[in-house]
């Protein structure tokens, strides 16, 4: 009885960060911070691998960014003319990265998650000082063969594990002279619904969704990115970034504690 409720509490637990997963994914990345570290456990316990807990965790996550398209959709009629570019960039990057995930044995995925966890704290905690840098060198005009090529590479991050990748693409997105905000949370979130989108069909094809749980978890992060997506002009991204940078710290110490105490 005792096993039963504490499972049961885990999977409330892990559903309640899925929703805020959702949230902080579309006002700032970042939302593996939360669901991550609970739902690995929950599905090393029923047998599943790390690097199937990690495709699981991408494929939840990734209808939340549906839901926040429709409300940036304005924002992105200044860049039609590089959408598909910065798409299909996005689209070789996402698969070079979950075709990588799935190559990596389970146990040297365990070994790197803290690593990646603290890479993209890191990431969050220098936002402020590089976002100061970008509008310091942002181009006058914005360099097409850059930003393709700059978006191919943080699109195999995003592919091959995703928190922090959305700051990645926003900061390459400043430094190429994108100015306005919510232009860029539209265009970033175009790169994850292509990056991840087809790291999803990747993961699906090849079996490693642990769809129990998945579900469910996209269900809540869809809503949450949704709400987010209309509060983003009442949002502070700078004390969200700091949030979600402390997040990121504490993950990335509880990763490497369990890492290394083993």
């Amino acid at each position: 009885m005792e096993s039963f409720f504490a499972h049961n509490l885990q999977l409330i637990v892990l559903l309640v960060a899925s929703l805020w997963a959702g949230v902080l994914n579309t006002l700032a990345g970042g939302g593996s911070f939360l669901s991550l570290p609970i739902l690995l456990p929950l599905l090393q316990a029923r047998g599943y691998s790390s690097v199937s807990a990690q495709s699981t965790n991408i494929v939840a996550l990734w209808p939340g960014q549906w839901s926040s398209i429709a409300v940036f959709r304005h924002d992105l009629r200044e860049h039609g003319h590089r959408i598909v570019a910065l798409a299909l960039a996005s689209l070789v990057g996402g698969l070079v990265g979950a075709w990588l995930l799935l190559l990596t044995p389970n146990q040297r995925f365990l070994h790197l998650l803290p690593w990646l966890m603290l890479f993209a704290a890191v990431m969050f905690f220098v936002s402020e000082w590089l976002g100061r840098w970008a509008a310091r060198h942002r181009a006058a005009h914005v360099s097409e063969f850059w930003l393709v090529a700059g978006m191919t590479v943080v699109s195999a991050y995003v592919g091959y594990f995703g928190a922090g990748g959305g700051f990645l693409v926003m900061a390459l997105l400043a430094v190429c002279g994108i100015r306005e905000m919510r232009e860029m949370i539209a265009l970033k979130t175009v790169n994850g619904l292509v990056s991840i989108g087809i790291a999803v069909v990747w993961f699906v094809a090849h079996g490693r969704i642990a769809w129990n749980v998945c579900v469910e978890m996209a269900v809540l992060a869809t809503v949450g990115g949704y709400l987010a997506a209309h509060s983003s002009k009442r949002m502070n991204p700078l004390w969200m970034r700091r949030f979600v940078s402390f997040i990121g710290f504490a993950t990335a110490a509880w990763f490497f504690w369990r890492d290394y105490s083993h």
